[in-house]
């Protein structure tokens, strides 16, 4: 058991977006394309969503690792979904496995690290 009471593995997020103006790329020509850091910014957003309810006051998290690959895009005004999932509680460390979809297909997938933090730190 951890010291953050209901922060177990198996906790998942979940968040659906369109890939609107601010989430795209425009150097690759065109209207542009789904961004990377937009992608990764949206899979530490879910990750730490998944967690408020769980979080004794005075605490937040923050990322500091992230290993994701983007493997296929997704155009403008397409709706995404990211998918989190806790696979592990090491004290305030907490590991998640992380994923984006486009319908039925993989936009992007890997692993992400947060650590819970006194919030005025």
């Amino acid at each position: 058991m951890n010291a953050f009471d209901g922060i177990t593995p198996g906790l998942e997020g979940r968040l659906e977006r369109v890939v609107d103006g601010e989430l795209l790329t425009h150097h690759v020509g065109g209207k542009g394309t789904f961004a990377t850091p937009a992608m990764i910014g949206l899979m530490e957003i879910t990750s730490h969503r998944s967690l408020d309810a769980f979080l004794p006051e005075g605490q937040t998290t923050v990322g500091y690792e992230v290993h994701v690959r983007h493997v296929a895009p997704a155009p403008p005004g397409s709706t995404i979904t990211v998918t989190t999932r806790l696979t592990e509680v090491k004290g305030n460390k907490l590991y998640f496995d992380v994923a984006c979809h486009l319908g039925d297909v993989l936009v992007g997938s890997g692993t992400h690290k947060r650590a819970i933090v006194p919030a005025d730190f």
